[in-house]
Formats: C-alpha cells, structure tokens, sequence
C-alpha cells in the first residue's frame, strides 16, 4: 500500500501551470522582438547558432525536475514488512474465581494468591495465543476482551480481588456464558476455556452450560484451588472470620467433583492446585494440544521511504539542464549558414558585423548568452533548486529516522525507548500520522492508555489514509475499554467501521461493551429501584411505629390498673403476641432484596 507522508507539500505542484504560462509569454516575447527586428533574413543570420528545440528541451527539463522535487519532498512511502506480527496461536479465556472463599489460607498465601501466581507464569507460556479474562463472583464481568497484550492481560490478573466484583456468590455457569462471548460464534475450534475456582455453591446449569459449550467446540480446562478439608475465611471488611446466618464460622471446601465433571463433559482437564510448576507443565500442554490458527497483529507501522530517489532523479534532471546548450553544434551551424549565404548571395565573411547595435539586441532578445553558457540567472535558479532540494525532505528524513529508531526499540521490547523515539518525531513533525500511531501503541504497551487515546485522536485528525484512521479509533476503543470508558470506546469502535465495515473484530468488540453498558443501565436501575423500594418501606414503618405511638398515649392511664385476666386470657394473649413476632420475622424475610441469579451465600 502507497500513500504520501507530506500531502502539504503537493500544494508546490500548484505552480507548475504559472511556470508553464510564463514560458509561453517568454516565446510570445520573442516572437514579437524578433518581428520588430523586421528583416527576416537578418534575424536568421544573426540567431544562426540558437536552437528553439533545445531551448524547449531545457525548459521542459527544468518543469519535470520541479514536479519530481516536489514529489519527493511530499515523500512516497510504501508500507514496509514490519507493519504485521504473524503467529499461531489459541484463544484462552480465563475464568477467575475472585469470591470472598478464594480468600481462605488453606493453600499459601491465600487461594487467590496461588490462583494469579499460576496464570501470571502461563502467561510466558502462551505467548502466541490471545488472552481474556473474566472475574466472577456473585456475578460474572469480562474484564479483559481477547488480545495478544499479555503486558495488559499481566495488569488486570495481578489487580483482581474481591473487590472487582460487588455481588459475593459463585455463578460459574454464568461466567461460563460470558467467556463464550468473547469468542468468534463463527469458529468451531481454536477456543479454551480455563476455570480456576474452589468450586463451592456454583449453581446447577453451570453442567449444562459444559456441554452447550462443548457443542461450540471449546474446551474447558479446570483448576481446583483448596483443601477437600476447607477452612475458615476472613472478612477483609471486617478481619473477623466469616460467619453464617445462624453465627457459626463458615468452612471453604474445595469440591473437586464439580470442576472435575465441567472439564470432562468438554474433553478438558482437570488439575488440583498444590504444585505450581506441575498444574502450569498440564495445563499448557493441554492448551496446546487445541488446533492453532494463523493471526496477525498491527503492532506499529513502519513504512520505506522513496523521497531519496525523486531527490536523485531531480538532480539528474539539473545536471543535465546545467550542462545542455540552447546553441546549435559547429558543424550543423556551418551547414546552415553556407546554406543561408548562398541563397541570399552574401559572402561567409559577410558585411553583418557592421550593425554590432542589431546584433547584440538580437542575441540578447533570443537568449544567445545563456545559450552559449549558463549566465548568473541559470546560476541562480540552479542554486535555488538545490538548496530546495537539501531543505525540504530535510524534516522528512530526520522524523524517518527517529520512527525507525523507535520501531527498533519496540520490536526489543524496550517500549519505554520507544515512547521517547516517538515523542521526537512527533515534535519534529506534529502531523505525521504514523508518528502519532506508534507513539500511541508505544505508550499503550507501558500502561498509558490516556495519552495513547490522545496519540491515536492526532493520528486520526491528521491523516488522510483510510486504513490509518481506521486503525486508530480501533486501537483508541481498546485504551478506552482499558480506563472502563465503556461509551468512548463504543464511540470510537463505531467510528472503526464507519471506515471499515468489515472489522470482526472491532464489530466483536462492539457488541461485548455493548452488552456490558446494557448490564451496566440494568444494575444501575435496579438499585436505584431498590433505593427507592427501601425509602418507602422506611417511610412506611416511620409511620406505623408514629402510629403506634399515639396509640400507646392514648391508651395510657393516670394509674395502672391491677390486672383483671384470668389464666386462659393470658394464655391468648401470649398466643397473640408469638403470631405477630413470626408474623414480623417472615415480612423481613421477605423484604430482603436479591440480585437476580445471586447466591444465597455471600462467600
């Protein structure tokens, strides 16, 4: 693919057609002197040695060595092998158990601990597959979509907590579906799914999803984290031990025949967590045994340059101007002018010299002197050529440099180089749009996803190459979707397929935020539901127990009255009173509001 670099620079071709148009006033200038002059034969001896077609040749050679300078300084560029990072690979989904019983210190530090110390070492493992991540509690969130950056995929698993997810609980089949999502409907393989959980109170669907999922051709490849003996868990809110309704300290168990029956219903495998180094040897094995596919990634765009070659064709172009004469050769000038004596009968002395005022207007009006060497103006003009030539590419060829300085540093690895390569070359040249987009991806790689936003907005406002611009609202959704700015990188994703309505997988990508933002609105309406629900009931019971109370003032008496009851009448009133505790007791019971498909324990 073909673009140019510096369009600005194409404006300089606006003047070729003044140039054109000041050459024709010159030969209508000439014409007319050499009318003045009015003697026909006269004017022929006197101009014998000047050739209009090589005058027209030099002019011609000066306005294509013109066009090509000004080409060369917008500098083609095509784009280079670098653009494209080729592998084979699988889609990995990781599904993380992130509930308050992956707290539990059965297994050293804590279960969620030895969870993040497995995957941050698989992630060297799987350096070619693509990687997400879902965390699941109560309900399930898909914190990461798919993407060969392991460095973000490495930020998200080590900041996973309980925290990550408000509802406690343990829904695997619901985070068994949102995995699914992640991954191309279209494809029959190439998809794995790896849960790691202590398997305790996940709902029943979660074996009938298996095997829907199954059907998909993915597999499901399960790690048990935990003792079969269990142990107490600590709040973190409270740094108390967990109890139950009833007050007595709840025990985690790991339930190894739930995860081992999901991993078998898929061809997966199951693995118990005790030994890192042996769970991580399995399960990688495992993963690779899945069909790989062949992917590519726009990692950065580097491009050749081809302004040298214009450059050197234009020199060429001058040189040979420079040393070209408008003046016939000797030996074609005495055949002409032998001929020209005869016809007119003048002696090959001839008499003409005597008019010297005539002869040196007419040389000058037909531009002998240039045409017997190159006069001061020719000089100049060559000199103003040449110093165009060596300014105008100079900010090209210097801003190249430092791009591909920076795409050396990025191939290393060594991003943060890169970042600073990048920013030299945006401040030479601000509106170069592959500096801006790889100064974007360089910044994206540290983690900087705000200024890679911004690199990738400049990459978009200046350039005028389609794929380009596409490129950049896809990368600005991902570094949105990095910040949880669910309706920038919907925005910007939108605006990837306005350019490209054939993107999988920025339209993939859509879809999933876009779900998550409709979950998102329904959370939120439902507390604010909930909220509302609650105020009124308070409200409601501010104005019973108001009531209550004027009742009680009413019915009090100056002085107490000894008792008139009899033992029946006691009894029925002690009846009373126990129906309307259980009464009290089943209306709080049944004022206790659930999210949907939550766990009826909270850990």
């Amino acid at each position: 693919m073909y673009r140019i670099e510096h369009t600005e620079n194409l404006v300089g071709l606006a003047a070729l057609p003044l140039l054109v148009a000041a050459l024709w006033f010159l030969l209508s200038w000439k014409k007319r002197t050499v009318a003045r002059i009015g003697d026909p034969s006269l004017v022929r001896q006197l101009i014998s040695n000047f050739s209009s077609a090589r005058f027209l040749i030099k002019a011609g050679v000066l306005l294509l060595a013109f066009l090509v300078i000004v080409i060369g300084a917008s500098n083609p560029q095509k784009t280079g092998k670098m653009e494209n990072v080729k592998r084979k690979g699988v889609d990995v989904m990781v599904v993380l158990d992130v509930s308050k019983s992956m707290l539990a210190t059965d297994i050293k530090p804590s279960r969620l601990d030895k969870a993040k110390q497995l995957l941050l070492l698989m992630l060297d493992k799987l350096e070619n597959d693509r990687i997400g991540l879902v965390l699941f509690a109560g309900r399930a969130y898909l914190q990461m979509p798919l993407t060969s950056d392991h460095g973000a995929a490495r930020m998200y698993i080590q900041e996973a907590s309980p925290d990550a997810v408000p509802t406690q609980g343990t829904v695997i089949a619901e985070a068994l579906r949102m995995a699914n999502t992640a991954f191309n409907s279209k494809e029959r393989k190439y998809k794995s799914i790896l849960l790691i959980s202590d398997g305790e109170d996940h709902d029943p669907d979660a074996l009938k999803v298996a095997r829907e999922l199954a059907k998909d051709g993915v597999m499901i490849n399960t790690v048990g984290i935990g003792s079969p003996d269990g142990s107490p868990i600590v709040d973190p809110a409270t740094g108390e031990l967990k109890k139950d309704e009833q007050g007595n300290t709840v025990i985690s168990k790991l339930n190894e025949a739930e995860l081992q029956q999901l991993s078998s219903a898929t061809n997966g495998q199951y693995v118990r967590l005790d030994n890192v180094d042996d769970a991580l040897i399995t399960m990688t094995q495992q993963i690779d045994s899945v069909d790989k596919k062949s992917m590519s990634d726009a990692e950065f765009v580097d491009y050749i340059s081809y302004f040298q070659w214009f450059l050197g064709i234009a020199l060429v172009l001058l040189v040979f101007d420079y040393f070209f004469s408008e003046r016939r050769s000797a030996a074609s000038e005495k055949r002409e002018r032998a001929a020209s004596g005869a016809g007119l009968g003048i002696a090959a002395t001839g008499s003409i010299g005597t008019s010297g005022t005539a002869s040196n207007t007419t040389g000058t009006g037909t531009g002998r002197p240039s045409a017997t060497r190159p006069g001061v103006a020719g000089a100049a003009t060559l000199l103003a050529l040449a110093v165009l030539v060596s300014a105008l590419p100079a900010a090209a060829q210097n801003t190249n440099g430092e791009i591909r300085s920076g795409n050396r540093a990025y191939k290393k690895g060594e991003f943060e180089k890169s970042v600073q390569q990048y920013q030299r070359a945006v401040q030479q040249a601000p509106n170069s749009p592959t500096a801006n987009y790889n100064l974007g991806n360089a910044q994206f790689k540290n983690n900087k996803f705000d200024e890679a936003a911004h690199a990738y907005d400049a990459t978009v406002q200046n350039s005028t190459d389609k794929g380009m611009k596409e490129k950049g609202y896809y990368n600005k959704g991902v570094a949105m979707i990095k910040q949880k700015k669910l309706q920038e990188s919907i925005d910007a994703w939108k605006n990837a397929l306005k350019l490209d309505a054939g993107d999988t997988e920025a339209r993939d990508n859509l879809e999933k935020a876009l779900r998550e933002q409709k979950k998102q609105q329904q959370q939120q309406q439902q507390n604010q539901n909930q909220k509302k629900n609650q105020k009124n009931q308070d409200k409601q019971d501010q104005k019973k127990e108001q009531q209550q109370q004027q009742q009680q003032q009413q019915q009090q008496q100056p002085k107490p009255q000894p008792s008139k009851l009899d033992k029946q009448q006691v009894e029925q009133l002690l009846k009373a009173l126990e129906q309307k505790e259980k009464d009290l007791h089943d209306k709080m019971q049944q004022n206790k509001q659930h999210v949907p498909n939550q766990p009826e324990k909270d850990w």
